[in-house]
């Protein structure tokens, strides 16, 4: 970083000239010297990832991935594992010939081979007869994944029918589903792409011309949804597909419904439209003034996936340590009491570490505005250093990882609980009858467990702001926040329900053009034809794909706003704390405006309250 502003390199003094509460090198300023906060919880996370590292090498050492889908022959020998069969890892079910002479095969009796029955060019069967079958006569098979043998031949066309019945589950519908989605890669890639342009052309107009954005948008995203419906209920009555159908209506109806929003949005919130405008204005200053704030989404993004896939990773690893019984595809696996604390703290620790890079996350943008928010206004610009959110990342790992894993530590437990919850209605649902009583019960808890780590997710969130700003440990943080929170709430919730009205229509305008764009290009002979290699069987899957992919991409763009409006408002209520008043107002002038009007704003609303408390209390006397 070339350039960063005085009270940043006072951030990152050294810890010896630092106390708890110590002010900057400027007596007035809101940043403090950085200091290591929370270190015993540092520690705890460091010795958790130790944990985590140690079990991953553990089931790599130990493990057998063959364990968890390779087949197990009548006599709970695993094909391909179990000892002695080694060298042979298929497995074939044998076969049964009806008194009807139909072609069958008996599901009860699998055994393991070393190769599947086929045909030669010679049309010599090879094997000809499997010995450990009581009906030795083998049919013609075709090899599946490196573990089945299916029947191929017509003759045993209902053989092969039963043998895929037998296999069906949930997951193999899924990957179907997704095999026909993926088909369409050409679409969800322009999708990806059209989003990510209208993203940006948001914020360009955001910048520019904020108030009359918003009434474009809404009416964008009102009209894309409605149009959208009727040309799927119009294309649910052009096919005769029973599930096609019933699909694409779905979808309209969806539409439908969210078109019905976006326009009681817009009437309902049209007093709040100036505040809205002039809020994100204020971000949308800030994001342009450092555009590596629109790829931190995508960095996050790609970090978590590629971890969570590492983590599975090492959990289906941990998985196959543990012993195989049943017969044929009925298995299931058993585990000691080790090894089931093993996995419990596995994926504990996995939640715990996710959370804290969501953490970071949050922490690099809240330092970086901060950064944006101190700086000397010289002439209408602001000197900011362009890697501010890299710095942060820095910042947030060297001084305040303890503070960030306490944060994500009280996520990660719900999130696990949530889990436990989720495992317990399953079990209730198969092998407990569905019991009502239980089901209520933890339906619940579920629905109590969600509602607190939503307002736990909102507690980090400020409380993250305020340790980039001041350099204060979790709870201190938190105990500040709180404080903020009841000094200037009324004032923060107008601001923050005017900056929802901007992420609303944003999200919906450029989720419903994506979804009417790709209904469009998904009704292309190329994906109707169905002799053609890119026929997709419900194209209803893929749109519903196509808007989740444009939802996620216009919500990346809205969470920076979000975050960076929120770190504004933390820095402004902390900055008229100070005790020789506000230090920087002058650099924020418009900002401060503008939560003067806030304030103001809820002071009208108090008062109507009051008085219409007054006129009530009248009436209930006369």
């Amino acid at each position: 970083v070339n350039r960063i502003p005085r009270t940043t390199a006072a951030m990152a003094s050294s810890d010896s000239e630092s106390g708890s509460g110590s002010e900057g090198s400027d007596a007035g300023d809101l940043f403090k010297r950085r200091r290591c906060t929370d270190c015993p919880c540092c520690l705890l996370f460091v010795v958790g990832l130790g944990g985590l590292l140690v079990m991953m090498v553990y089931g790599t050492v130990n493990g057998n991935l063959k364990k968890l889908n390779h087949g197990l022959d009548a006599r709970g020998n695993q094909c391909g594992v179990s000892d002695g069969f080694e060298d042979k890892p298929l497995l074939y079910f044998c076969p049964l010939v009806t008194s009807a002479g139909v072609h069958t095969v008996n599901m009860d009796d699998p055994v393991c081979l070393a190769a599947c029955p086929k045909e030669g060019e010679d049309g010599i069967l090879t094997p000809s007869s499997i010995t450990e079958c009581e009906n030795q006569n083998a049919y013609v098979t075709t090899q599946i994944g490196h573990r089945y043998c299916l029947p191929e031949g017509s003759a045993e066309a209902e053989a092969k029918q039963k043998v895929k019945e037998g296999m069906k589950n949930a997951a193999e519908d899924f990957l179907s589903v997704l095999t026909h989605v993926s088909r369409a890669w050409p679409v969800l890639l322009l999708t990806v792409v059209v989003a990510t342009v209208m993203g940006y052309i948001f914020l360009f107009l955001l910048k520019t011309v904020a108030r009359c954005i918003i009434w474009v948008c809404a009416l964008l995203g009102f009209a894309a949804f409605v149009v959208l419906g009727i040309f799927l209920w119009s294309k649910s009555q052009d096919t005769d597909d029973g599930s096609l159908t019933t699909t694409f209506q779905v979808l309209a109806i969806i539409s439908w419904c969210l078109s019905v929003v976006v326009a009681l949005l817009a009437c309902c919130c049209g007093q709040a439209v100036d505040l809205s405008t002039a809020c994100m204005g204020q971000a949308a200053v800030v994001i342009w003034k450092m555009p590596v704030l629109l790829l931190s989404p995508l960095i996050k993004a790609v970090t978590k996936t590629l971890l969570f896939l590492l983590l599975v990773v090492g959990f289906i690893h941990l998985l196959s340590t543990g012993d195989v019984v049943g017969y044929g595809r009925d298995r299931h696996l058993s585990f000691s009491d080790s090894q089931r604390l093993m996995l419990v703290a596995y994926v504990l620790m996995s939640f715990w570490l996710l959370a804290f890079i969501s953490a970071l996350y949050q922490f690099s943008i809240a330092y970086a505005t901060a950064q944006y928010f101190v700086a000397n206004d010289a002439g209408g610009s602001k000197d900011v250093g362009q890697c501010a959110v890299f710095e942060g990342v820095c910042i947030g790992l060297r001084y305040h990882a303890g503070s960030l894993a306490f944060g994500s530590a009280i996520i990660a437990l719900l999130e696990f609980i949530q889990r436990i919850l989720e495992w317990a209605e399953r079990k209730n649902q198969t092998a407990g009858g569905n019991n009502k009583c239980v089901d209520c019960i933890l339906k619940s808890l579920m629905c109590c467990c969600c509602c607190l780590q939503g307002i736990i997710q909102f507690i980090n969130k400020n409380a993250y702001i305020n340790i980039a700003l001041t350099s204060r440990s979790f709870c201190s943080a938190v105990e500040a926040v709180g404080h903020i929170i009841v000094s200037h709430g009324a004032a923060m919730a107008i601001l923050n329900g005017a900056t929802y009205i901007f992420q609303i229509v944003g999200l919906a305008a450029i989720t419903a053009t994506c979804g009417l764009l790709s209904a469009y290009l998904l009704t292309r002979d190329q994906y109707e034809n169905e002799f053609g290699q890119d026929y997709i069987e419900n194209p209803g899957y893929a749109v519903a794909v196509c808007c989740i992919l444009a939802f996620l991409v216009a919500w990346a763009f809205m969470a920076i706003f979000d975050m960076t409006s929120d770190t504004l408002l933390i820095c402004h209520a902390e900055d008229m704390k100070q005790e020789g008043g506000p230090q920087h107002r002058k650099d924020n002038e418009e900002f401060a405006d503008m939560y003067e009007k806030a304030e103001k704003r809820a002071l009208e609303m108090r008062e109507q309250d009051g008085s219409s408390e007054d006129e009530h209390e009248r009436d209930r006397k006369s």
